[in-house]
C-alpha cells in the first residue's frame, strides 16, 4: 500500500507542489507583507518568549542558564508542537472544506493529507532558521549535532500523517471533532515539555509524559540542535517503526471509507 501511495504521488508530483504552496501562503494571502510574516512571525515570538519568560517570570532551563537559554529551549519545542498543532487544527476539514476534489476533481484524496503535514513542515523548517540564526547570536556557532535534526523531524512526519488520514476520514461524518481536536491541542500544549524540562517533572509525571508522543520528538530536536547531543538512535528506529504501523492502519481507514465521501461532503 506504501508503494501504490509513492506511486500516486509521484504521478501527481506538480499537482501536489502547487497545493503545498497555495496552502503555505493561504495564511498570508492578501497581507501587504504577505510570505514575510512567515518569518517574522516567529522571530517576533522569539523576542516576546525570550521578554516575558526569561526577563519578566525569571524563568531559566532546569533553574540554570540565561534568559536566552530558556527562550531558545521553548521555542525549539513550539516549533514541534506547531507543526503538530497546524495539522490537528486542519484536518478535520480536508475533505468537507475541497469538495471539488471529492465531486467534480478526479484527485487522490490521500494526498490532501500530505499537502497539509508538508505545508505545515515548510513553517517549521522555517522556524528552525529563526532559531539557528538566535543561536548564533546570542550563543555560538551550534555543534555538529544540528545537522541531524531533519532525522528527527523526518521520525516524525509518520505521526503527522497519520493523524491527518485519521481526523481528515472521521471528520467527514462527526462534524464535531474540530471541537474536539481544539481542546485536545489546548491540553497537549501543557502536557508536553514545552514549557518546562524533563528533568524538572516529577518521577511519576515524568513516566506519564513520556506516553505523550509529542514529548520524545521534542526532546530528540532540543537535543540536536540546542543541546549538541547526539540523538538516540534505537529510540528513534522504535517510534518510527510504531509511528508507520499508525500511518497505515489511518491510510487504510480512509480508503475505505472514501467511497462514502461524495455522499456526506
Amino acid at each position: 500500500m506504501q508503494s501504490s501511495l509513492a506511486f500516486t504521488l509521484w504521478r501527481h508530483r506538480s499537482l501536489v507542489f502547487e497545493l503545498v504552496k497555495r496552502e503555505f501562503s493561504s495564511k498570508y494571502r492578501g497581507s501587504l507583507g504577505g510570505v514575510f510574516w512567515s518569518l517574522a512571525h516567529p522571530l517576533f515570538l522569539l523576542g516576546i518568549y525570550t521578554i516575558a519568560f526569561g526577563v519578566i517570570l525569571q524563568s531559566r532551563w532546569n533553574n540554570s542558564g540565561s534568559a536566552v537559554d530558556y527562550a531558545l529551549m521553548l521555542f525549539a519545542g513550539l516549533i514541534v508542537f506547531n507543526a503538530f498543532s497546524e495539522v490537528l487544527s486542519k484536518s478535520p476539514l480536508l475533505i468537507t472544506g475541497n469538495p471539488n476534489f471529492v465531486k467534480k476533481v478526479v484527485f487522490p484524496l490521500e494526498l490532501l493529507p500530505i499537502v497539509t503535514v508538508a505545508a505545515a513542515y515548510l513553517q517549521a523548517l522555517l522556524g528552525t532558521g529563526i532559531l539557528l540564526a538566535g543561536y548564533v547570536i546570542f550563543v555560538g556557532m551550534p555543534r555538529p549535532t544540528v545537522f541531524l535534526f531533519p532525522l528527527v523531524l523526518l521520525c516524525f512526519a509518520p505521526v503527522l500523517l497519520g493523524l491527518a488520514w485519521l481526523l481528515s476520514a472521521i471528520g467527514v461524518a462527526v462534524k464535531d471533532i474540530g471541537q474536539l481536536t481544539g481542546m485536545l491541542s489546548h491540553s497537549l500544549l501543557f502536557l508536553t515539555p514545552i514549557f518546562y524540562s524533563m528533568d524538572s517533572a516529577p518521577d511519576v509525571i515524568k513516566n506519564l509524559l513520556m506516553l505523550n508522543p509529542l514529548t520524545f520528538i521534542v526532546e530528540q530536536f532540543r537535543l540536536v540542535l540546542l543541546a549538541g547531543g547526539m540523538p538516540s538512535f534505537l529510540g528513534l528506529a522504535v517510534y518510527i517503526g510504531l509511528a508507520s504501523v499508525f500511518s497505515w492502519a489511518s491510510l487504510t481507514l480512509f480508503r475505505r471509507l472514501r467511497t462514502t465521501f461524495a455522499d456526506m461532503v
